[in-house]
């Protein structure tokens, strides 16, 4: 397997990996997904994008604007925290100019896969002290997170 490292946009779409493209794998909802093609992330594992995702992002407009930009801010997010609601599901954060992005990326039967892409204003839980900094499962280096507290 791969070894992860920080990619810019343009790499990070030229990495993608289609090794398993049209392989099927079943959603938190239980429904039957295909996959496109999978993104390594910082925490070392595979998160896969659906077509179902993607037609899923298109009817949201920040996320249909930011839907090529899915592989870079799973590869390189600014920071990478549980949902303190679902501990399995993590959410990857990337500020994109003025604009904090949210991937949550779901897990099921040792599958990861992207389930939404939304705009946020603060990190989910931090503010309500339902999650800490010590929570954190990735953070780049110089991110300013206290300032989305």
């Amino acid at each position: 397997m791969a070894q992860w490292q920080p990619l810019n946009r343009e790499q990070a779409l030229a990495a993608r990996d289609f090794s398993r493209a049209g392989e099927t794998f079943i959603d938190h909802k239980g429904q039957v997904h295909e996959i496109l093609y999978a993104t390594l992330t910082p925490l070392g594992y595979q998160v896969y994008v659906s077509p179902q995702a993607i037609h899923h992002l298109s009817q949201h407009a920040i996320a249909a604007r930011h839907q090529m930009e899915i592989p870079h801010l799973l590869n390189n997010p600014d920071l990478i925290a549980p949902n303190f609601e679902f501990r399995e599901t993590h959410l990857y954060y990337k500020v994109i100019t003025t604009v904090l992005l949210v991937v949550a990326v779901h897990h099921k039967a040792g599958v990861r896969f992207v389930a939404t892409v939304h705009k946020a204003h603060k990190i989910k839980g931090l503010h309500e002290k339902l999650l800490s900094p010590n929570d954190f499962l990735y953070i780049r280096g110089g991110f300013k997170w206290k300032k989305w507290k």
